[in-house]
């Protein structure tokens, strides 16, 4: 385990960054479209979330714990409102 202080640090870091993606998450649910959002990103930052949690683990450093499984469920929760809302093709 790591040195209190660092571990302070790292939670404080790990805060601001996973809920850097829910803006985007409450902008979608508020007006019910996801056009602008890209996929790749979203899979992208859900696939090193979920890596980076497993460095956490294994490093046991319950910051990189914790904040990346809440990024991982925020690009999530962003990925799953863009697949779910696509516009439908115009006749």
């Amino acid at each position: 385990m790591q040195s209190d202080s660092i571990e302070v640090l790292g939670l404080i870091a790990g805060f601001i960054g996973a809920f850097a993606f829910a803006p985007q998450a409450f902008k979608i649910l508020r007006h019910r479209q996801a056009e602008g959002v890209s996929t790749l990103t979203y899979s992208m930052v859900l696939t090193g979330a979920i890596l980076w949690g497993a460095y956490g683990v294994f490093r046991g450093a319950p910051s990189i714990i914790i904040w990346n499984a809440v990024a991982a469920c925020l690009a999530a929760l962003v990925l799953i409102l863009k697949l779910s809302r696509r516009p439908t093709p115009s006749a």
